[in-house]
C-alpha cells in the first residue's frame, strides 16, 4: 500500500512568502543597484551570499515542486533544445528581445556522482595546498577581504528573483520538466536524497532547520508518485 504524499497548501504561501522576504532582505545588504549587480565582492561575503543562495534556492525550488505535483500532470511534449546558461527570456507586452538574457532558475537538482564528490576534493586539497604555499608570505595569502569576482552569484541571486516574481510561469515550467521526468525514466528525478549543509546546520534556527526539513520530506514523499506514473 502506497503511503499518500504530504500536501502542504495552506503552508506553502508562508514559505513562499519567507524567501521572497529573505530575498529583498539580501538584495539590501549587497547594496544592489538599478543594475541589480556586483562585479566583485570579498571572499567572506560570496561564501555568506553563496550559504544563503543555497537556502533560498532549496526552498524555492521545494515549493514549486511541491506546487506543481498537486494536480495531474500534462502529456511529455518534445525535449526542448539545450541553451546556455542565460537565454533571453520571452519579451514582455510586445516588446523587444533583450539586449541581455535573464538567468533562468534552475529546477531539478541531483546528487554528486562519486567521480563529481572526488573532483571536488581534489580542487579543495589543491587549494589548501596553495595556501600552504603562500604561508610563508603573508601577502600571497588569500585572505576574507580579497575581492574575487561575483558574476556567478549575481546570475544566481537575478535568477532567484526572477523565480520568485512570477511563480506561476515556473509552476508551468517545472510541471513540464516533471512531465517529462514521468515520461523518460532514464532522467534524474528532481529532488537531491538530502537538502545542502546550508539548510540543515546549526548556523539555521531550529524553526528554519524544522521548516527546511518539512518541505524535504513534503517532496521526497511525491518521488514515488512520480517514478512509477
Amino acid at each position: 500500500m502506497m503511503i499518500p504524499p504530504v500536501r502542504l497548501s495552506t503552508s506553502l504561501g508562508l514559505a513562499w512568502a519567507y524567501a521572497g522576504q529573505q530575498a529583498a532582505a539580501l538584495a539590501t545588504k549587497l547594496g544592489l543597484g538599478p543594475l541589480g549587480g556586483r562585479a566583485f565582492l570579498p571572499r567572506a561575503v560570496c561564501r555568506a551570499v553563496d550559504a544563503e543562495l543555497k537556502r533560498l534556492e532549496t526552498m524555492v525550488r521545494r515549493i514549486l515542486f511541491l506546487t506543481a505535483m498537486e494536480t495531474p500532470l500534462p502529456e511529455a511534449g518534445p525535449a526542448p533544445q539545450r541553451k546556455g546558461v542565460c537565454q533571453a527570456a520571452p519579451p514582455a507586452d510586445g516588446a523587444g528581445p533583450r539586449v541581455f538574457g535573464l538567468p533562468v532558475f534552475r529546477l531539478t537538482e541531483t546528487s554528486l556522482s562519486p567521480a563529481k564528490k572526488a573532483s571536488r576534493l581534489a580542487a579543495r586539497l589543491a587549494a589548501r595546498a596553495r595556501y600552504e604555499g603562500a604561508r610563508s608570505d603573508p601577502e600571497a595569502r588569500p585572505g576574507p577581504q580579497d575581492l574575487v569576482p561575483a558574476k556567478r552569484l549575481m546570475n544566481r541571486f537575478a535568477a532567484l528573483e526572477q523565480a520568485l516574481s512570477d511563480p506561476e510561469a515556473q509552476v508551468a515550467r517545472f510541471r513540464r520538466t516533471l512531465a517529462r521526468i514521468r515520461a523518460d525514466k532514464s532522467l534524474p528525478l528532481p529532488v537531491a536524497n538530502e537538502p545542502p549543509a546550508a539548510c540543515t546546520g546549526r548556523q539555521n534556527t531550529p524553526v528554519l532547520r524544522e521548516l527546511f526539513w518539512t518541505l524535504h520530506d513534503a517532496a521526497l514523499s511525491w518521488l514515488p508518485i512520480l517514478d512509477s506514473s
